[in-house]
């Protein structure tokens, strides 16, 4: 269970963070585990909104803002019966739809904070809407200033508030309402497969930031001062949000929970889709990136073997190695004897009859496949090579490994 934090010692760790020039994290998250792996990783608040349960249902944050349930009740469930269950030091904020017809807010606020919320942040908010549907709701009661209400009444109830905002007028109206967190929303976040298309651009969401946190700061200097979404959805992009503007952090749903996940899963099931593919590739990247450190460090017998063991199956000229490095093909050959202790020659033999037993001995190595494998296009000569070095044939060489040989 959270352990209940009261709003001043919620600020004061907030300044801790910002005076170690860290910055403050929000995670906005849909279930109990990913609150838990939230705090696991350092979040300095936990957000509880329904556009988090939204998120992981596969609509994306956009659904929560339609009627598909009562957003109150589907926060207050996820965060008493899963959230506070699985975080134990990190202030838990609650998502309130301030604007939801069947509370009374005075009571409501007094419901969450029961239940062990630190906090509350006005999400679901009507300052996501606008055009004629934004006017009709203002016109008809269903308006940010109840949101405003909001932040007031639970500042005064010792609830930490974190007050999302679209716009310098209502960054002047939170700050004079106590809001602790002034947190510039720039729109849905893009990014991932469930990711809007046509956000504000960085530049647009740097401006308006500018122009939020200056309006905060004419009303309350000591607000903190974080942003959300639009075009910041990795730490590259928070870092240009960080360096433009005077944002101390920022807050984060989908980029903290929606994209890793779809990127994670997404990776893990091509691995256990394609496992044996992927380990080929990974394979043949590192026998590249040792043949680059060979070349660097000068190392020209270990980039003739490893060249040779990518090249195997073709046909292997030693010329055409020593000219690659621009070395001189009998200085090339001293140096290969005297490290291996034997000529090129010899050791590119032996290297293609240990393959080819490597092959040999699986149950689908056919004799035919074996030669081709080790650069031999023919066959009988292949087999004649092959009882030189081992002093039987392939046939015989797989019947005592206990496979059938080719016929």
């Amino acid at each position: 269970m959270a352990s209940m934090q009261t709003s001043t010692q919620i600020r004061e760790k907030l300044m801790e963070a910002v005076a170690s020039q860290k910055p403050i994290v929000g995670a906005a998250i849909g279930c109990g585990l990913f609150a838990g792996y939230a705090e696991a990783g350092g979040a300095d608040l936990i957000l509880v909104l329904n556009a988090g349960r939204f998120r992981l249902m596969g609509c994306g944050s956009t659904a929560s803002l339609l009627p598909f349930g009562n957003s109150n009740r589907m926060v207050m469930d996820i965060g008493v019966q899963e959230v506070l269950r699985q975080v134990r030091h990190t202030p838990c904020i609650f998502g309130l739809c301030a604007t939801d017809p069947e509370i009374e807010l005075e009571s409501y606020l007094d419901e969450i904070k029961e239940a062990g919320f630190a906090g509350m942040t006005n999400f679901p908010t009507v300052g996501l809407i606008d055009g004629v549907y934004g006017e009709a709701l203002h016109e008809a009661g269903i308006s940010f200033d109840k949101e405003v209400e909001a932040v007031a009444r639970a500042v005064r109830k010792g609830l930490f508030a974190v007050a999302f905002v679209f716009s310098a007028d209502q960054a002047r109206r939170m700050a004079a309402a106590g809001a602790d967190i002034i947190c510039a929303h720039l729109g849905f976040t893009q990014g991932g497969g469930a990711g809007v298309k046509g956000s504000m651009t960085m530049e647009q969401g740097i401006a308006l930031s500018r122009t939020i946190f200056r309006a905060a700061a004419e009303v309350n200097p000591h607000a903190f001062k974080l942003v959300y979404g639009g075009p910041v959805s990795s730490p590259e992009d928070a870092d240009r949000i960080y360096r433009g503007t005077d944002a101390m952090g920022c807050i984060g749903g989908s980029s903290f929970e929606r994209i890793p996940t779809e990127t994670s899963i997404v990776r893990v099931t091509e691995l256990f889709k394609n496992y044996e593919e992927v380990k080929s590739e990974n394979k043949l990247l590192r026998q590249q990136l040792d043949l680059q450190a060979a070349i660097e460090q000068a190392d020209y017998v270990r980039y003739v073997t490893l060249h040779v063991s990518l090249h195997l199956h073709e046909p292997v000229s030693f010329d055409a190695i020593a000219k690659g490095l621009h070395l001189n093909r009998n200085y090339l050959s001293q140096l290969f004897t005297r490290k291996m202790g034997m000529s090129f020659s010899r050791w590119l033999i032996r290297q293609r009859i240990q393959t080819a037993k490597e092959w040999l001995g699986s149950e689908e190595g056919t004799i035919h496949d074996a030669a081709a494998r080790v650069g031999y296009s023919d066959a009988s000569y292949f087999s004649r090579i092959f009882k030189k070095e081992t002093g039987m044939t392939p046939s015989e060489w797989k019947e005592r490994q206990g496979a059938d040989p080719e016929r």
